[in-house]
């Protein structure tokens, strides 16, 4: 029996056998997806890197900024944008 979102209908006696056939097809469903398409692949196909290693910057920033702690912020960026990157 294919699954059928419109199952039970209101106001009906429980019956199990029907019940039963909806988790069967439930069951194939997902068997049917995880065959596809492995957990791991999803993950790292539309997910960011770990980034833990990544430290704070803990900066102090003057008015104006000097050139050196722009270029700090700008190299923290570039080394949190790596780490977020899957390769």
């Amino acid at each position: 029996m294919p699954f059928d979102p419109n199952f039970p209908p209101d106001r009906q006696p429980l019956v199990s056998a029907p019940f039963r056939d909806q988790f069967n097809s439930l069951d194939a469903k997902i068997a049917d997806c995880a065959t596809q398409v492995s957990l791991n692949d999803a993950i790292n196909a539309g997910s960011a890197g770990n980034c833990d290693g990544v430290a704070e910057l803990n900066l102090t920033v003057s008015s104006p900024p000097t050139q050196a702690q722009m270029q700090a912020i700008a190299d923290k960026q570039d080394e949190l944008i790596r780490a977020l990157k899957r390769v």
